[in-house]
């Protein structure tokens, strides 16, 4: 598997699986690196014992949050004024569309009735919100946990055309 592909096995993991015991033994390793940035030493010793030399690696690839050059992100699909969004939760921890429902309610303030379609898979949903508050959501659930999942909420990808 080349380079690209295994960072990007690693960004679908971050986003989609239950990494509560990583997290865990991540917090352990740490305390045996008591630097400033403990964290992120760890995090780039593991990428360099998976990846190898990246000397030759482009290091521009696409970002899981695409920015535009002004700082503010860029929703891919927006439809009817509002923004589709990927949560790393799903039915396999037991979410419920009122749970989604209620935690941006009472994260952003935004009004429950103003959330649109949720889509529930198995291990991830998408919600649809208004393209004003889609950052606001995005942000407010920086360091978060639904039901003890850590959560990622990212703008979704523009859907393919069937």
């Amino acid at each position: 598997m080349n380079q690209e592909k295994k960072i990007e096995k690693v960004i679908e993991r971050a986003l989609s699986d239950d990494l509560t015991k990583y997290i865990e033994l991540l917090k352990v390793m740490k305390k045996r690196v008591p630097f400033f940035g403990g964290t992120k030493r760890i995090a780039a010793a593991l990428l360099k014992e998976h990846l190898g030399d990246i000397s030759r690696l482009d290091l521009s690839l696409d970002t899981a949050l695409k920015k535009s050059p002004t700082g503010k992100i860029i929703f891919e699909d927006v439809k009817d004024g509002r923004a589709r969004l990927f949560i790393n939760i799903g039915k396999n921890h037991g979410i419920s569309p009122g749970d989604i429902i209620r935690e941006i309610v009472k994260k952003c303030g935004v009004d429950g009735k103003q959330i649109g379609k949720i889509d529930i898979h198995t291990t991830y949903s998408f919600i649809e919100v208004p393209e004003q508050y889609a950052e606001l959501v995005i942000i407010s659930f920086e360091n978060t946990k639904i039901k003890g999942v850590p959560i990622v909420i990212e703008p979704a990808k523009k859907r393919k055309s069937k």
